[in-house]
């Protein structure tokens, strides 16, 4: 089987036991038809991308419950709608996961070395014209969040329908799954000339 499938279900049945809101709140998957085309859209082709949407069609809005601390998957018309804004970052990197759109994971479709890495564009940590690599890649990204809900660095607490983060279980998690992203190395959010990488 396909590693990032099996990524993927793994990470539907931990996000089914440990976020179960967050779960209900998920579309069903697109045909393989309607993902060609918006995949054509967006002038991308990746496996990865594609089986990932294979999985679910996005995260209904508004969000029941967050997946992420940074929000749910978004629906292919949600990101349509969102480069519509045309944001000041690189157009090439594609909205992937947020909940307000003031802090989003992006997809960075150029080709060349950091391909496929996940960015984080955030308006309050100052990642706003240059995105910072947050994850290695898609399939380091769903490993990420899967082992953040098994140890405990997300939990759901359905009372308050909000998702606590333990920032510090959680960058121990991420700087061991993603050893060439900048946001978990030291630097100067503002000097992004000496880390920006697209």
């Amino acid at each position: 089987m396909n590693k990032f499938k099996t990524l993927l279900n793994a990470f539907d049945t931990v996000l089914q036991k440990h976020n179960p809101v967050a779960y209900r709140g998920l579309l069903p998957p697109l045909t393989d038809e309607e993902i060609d085309v918006y995949l054509a859209n967006f002038s991308i082709e990746d496996e990865d991308l594609r089986l990932l949407y294979q999985w679910k069609a996005g995260t209904r809005m508004p969000m029941d419950g967050q997946m992420t601390d940074y929000g749910g998957l978004l629906t292919f018309d949600f990101v349509n709608k969102l480069l519509s804004r045309k944001f000041y970052y690189d157009p090439l990197l594609l909205p992937l996961i947020s909940e307000n759109g003031e802090e989003m994971l992006l997809f960075n479709s150029k080709p060349g070395q950091h391909y496929g890495k996940i960015y984080l564009y955030s308006v309050p940590q100052l990642y706003i014209e240059h995105p910072v690599s947050y994850f290695d890649s898609l399939q380091s990204m769903i490993q990420t969040i899967t082992a953040a809900y098994e140890q405990g660095a997300y939990i759901f607490d359905s009372r308050e329908n909000w998702l606590d983060t333990d920032y510090d279980k959680f960058h121990k998690i991420a700087t061991t799954l993603n050893k060439s992203s900048v946001f978990w190395t030291e630097h100067d959010e503002v000097m992004w000339e000496e880390w920006y990488e697209i």
